[in-house]
């Protein structure tokens, strides 16, 4: 994991070279407006440079800022990205993890950056629906373009049959009437986990105590070892532990039911709980990047989803590909805000 110094460090040096990307840029310029005023003018001259611009993007590295660790669901698909890109795109896509603030350097990361194409950011819903409600940030979802949807993610409560008698969701209900449940979770007070579940137990009429854990794999090992009652997760992280016996999935937060290899996982709707919840991860870049190179970082993903390798990589992880276009990301994070700020509310 990079440090936010190593992160400035980066910075410094990808500033350095948009510098010189910059002085060229406009010695290219000067030359085309030399050339306008010989010929037809200046007014010209400076749409002619604006196309070629365009047309020759990308003539350098492209980067994608990932706001959270190396080896996450996002990491790890944006490198496979990345790697499949090289198959139909002139330059490389170089993955740089800048983490920290429950994703919010990474994005205010991003929006520094130059809104010229060569940085593309790792976003998802709770970026823009929720964390801002917590820390204060300098962006919003007008910032952003959003260029193609990567992920769907769905949230089980995880329970241990082998360590308690919570084998389903109607176990969990019924504990909750007589106890205080307990439940490991990734995220606190601010993070998407913790608003939803307590969103949930505060529907239900159940006290619960969240436990916070540094990672999801860390809220997974509490509830195999029975440290908690339950504990939250997304597919296919805790299979293995299902395959085992150690883990049941009882009910998702995802707003319909959700098949996995270990049979159907319904949604806690079903048991008259409005609350829900969809994860998701996305691309996007700045809401002044020029729409020609939007285009073209479209068409690349366009060749990227369609390969095999790609779409074949995805299944083997589990991991079910979020084909959706940037108005429908758009639309699905303006969703998500009205329902988080009903649950802050709820929790107020």
């Amino acid at each position: 994991m990079q440090t936010r110094k190593s992160v400035s460090i980066i910075k410094r040096k990808k500033e350095k070279k948009m510098k010189g990307k910059k002085l060229m840029a406009m010695l290219m310029a000067g030359s085309l407006l030399l050339a306008g005023l010989t010929g037809c003018g200046g007014a010209n001259a400076k749409g002619g440079g604006a196309a070629a611009s365009a047309d020759d993007y990308p003539n350098g590295p492209v980067t994608i800022i990932c706001p959270w660790g190396v080896g996450g669901g996002a990491d790890v698909i944006s490198r496979k990205i990345s790697e499949v890109a090289k198959n139909y795109f002139d330059q490389p896509i170089v993955v740089e993890n800048h983490t920290g603030a429950s994703g919010t350097i990474g994005m205010m990361d991003a929006m520094d950056a130059d809104a010229d194409g060569y940085t593309m950011v790792l976003a998802n819903g709770p970026l823009f629906s929720l964390t801002p409600k917590y820390i204060d940030v300098s962006y919003d979802l007008s910032d952003f373009t959003m260029l193609r949807g990567m992920r769907q993610v769905s949230l089980m409560i995880l329970t241990n049959p082998q360590k308690s008698s919570i084998k389903t969701f109607d176990d969990l209900i019924n504990y909750g009437k007589t106890h205080k449940i307990t439940y490991a979770t990734s995220s606190g007070p601010g993070g998407d986990q913790y608003v939803v579940s307590s969103a949930m137990f505060k529907s239900l009429g159940i006290e619960a105590e969240p436990v916070v854990m540094g990672s999801e794999a860390e809220s997974i090992n509490a509830v195999v070892s029975g440290q908690v009652d339950c504990g939250l997760g997304t597919p296919p992280a805790y299979y293995s532990h299902q395959e085992e016996g150690t883990i049941q999935a009882v009910a998702t937060f995802y707003p319909e039911a959700v098949k996995t290899p270990y049979g159907e996982v319904k949604s806690i709707k079903d048991w008259g709980v409005d609350v829900e919840f969809a994860g998701m991860d996305c691309l996007a870049v700045r809401s002044d990047v020029p729409q020609e190179i939007v285009d073209k970082l479209n068409a690349m993903l366009d060749d990227v989803y369609a390969d095999s390798k790609f779409t074949g990589f995805m299944d083997e992880m589990g991991y079910p590909l979020w084909d959706a276009k940037g108005d429908e990301v758009t639309k699905f994070i303006e969703d998500q805000m009205d329902s988080m700020d009903k649950y802050v509310e709820m929790l107020k």
